[in-house]
Formats: structure tokens, C-alpha cells, sequence
């Protein structure tokens, strides 16, 4: 009986809601860079507002789309980025993305700065 009064009482609560203007200010947030992923770069630290940090891989690209100006990697970590082997997409300028194809094995230079994961340099293996 209890659980079947507080459960009305809280659907009450619910729907009185709806539909209101919200007057108060949302209660604080965490950062998107604390929050976990529903993917596999969950593991993943952010980088922020930190200052440009860069390195090195290998992987294999698993997808180009020179529309979005993107190349998707399979990579092994990278320490020096903080990053465990995922895969991933990254920014890449459209002479990069024209030197490599689904399939082949790269070595390759990131960039990471404001949230902005850029292939700086990819290199067949």
C-alpha cells in the first residue's frame, strides 16, 4: 500500500509539471568531458580547455568520408595522449584523407586540442 501511495504521489508530482515554464535554473550539471559514453571511447579522458597535446600511432582505417572531412581509425593506445586503443574518428584535411583508403595500415600524427581530434600526418605501413 505504501509503495502504491508513493507512487502516485510522485506521477502526481510529475505530471503537475509538465507543461510548465521551467522558473528555476537547471541543477548543476557535470561537464560533458565527465560524463560517460555509450561507446567504446568511454575510457577515453577529455581533453577540455587543456593545452594542444600530440602523438604518434599505428591503426587501420576502417572508413573516409571526404565529405565530412573525416578518416576512422582503428588504433592501439597512445600514451601520449592518454588514449587506450579504441576506434575513432578524426578531422583530417582533404590531402590527407586523398592519400589512404579503407583497409590500410597506418602510422599516423594526432593533434588534440579543444575537444578536436585532427590527424595531422598518415603514413602507409
Amino acid at each position: 500500500m505504501n509503495h502504491a501511495l508513493i507512487l502516485s504521489a510522485v506521477a502526481a508530482l510529475g505530471l503537475s509539471a509538465c507543461g510548465q515554464p521551467e522558473t528555476a535554473p537547471a541543477a548543476d550539471m557535470a561537464p560533458a568531458a565527465d560524463m560517460p559514453m555509450a561507446s567504446d571511447m568511454s575510457a577515453m579522458p577529455m581533453q577540455g580547455h587543456r593545452a594542444a597535446m600530440t602523438g604518434s600511432g599505428t591503426g587501420v582505417v576502417t572508413a573516409v568520408n571526404a565529405g565530412a572531412g573525416t578518416v576512422t581509425l582503428d588504433h592501439g593506445a597512445i600514451a601520449a595522449v592518454e588514449w587506450p586503443a579504441m576506434t575513432m574518428a578524426f578531422s583530417a584535411a582533404p590531402s590527407v584523407l586523398a592519400t589512404v583508403k579503407v583497409g590500410d595500415r597506418v602510422a599516423f600524427d594526432v593533434s588534440v586540442h579543444d575537444g578536436v581530434n585532427e590527424i595531422t600526418a598518415l603514413r602507409p605501413q
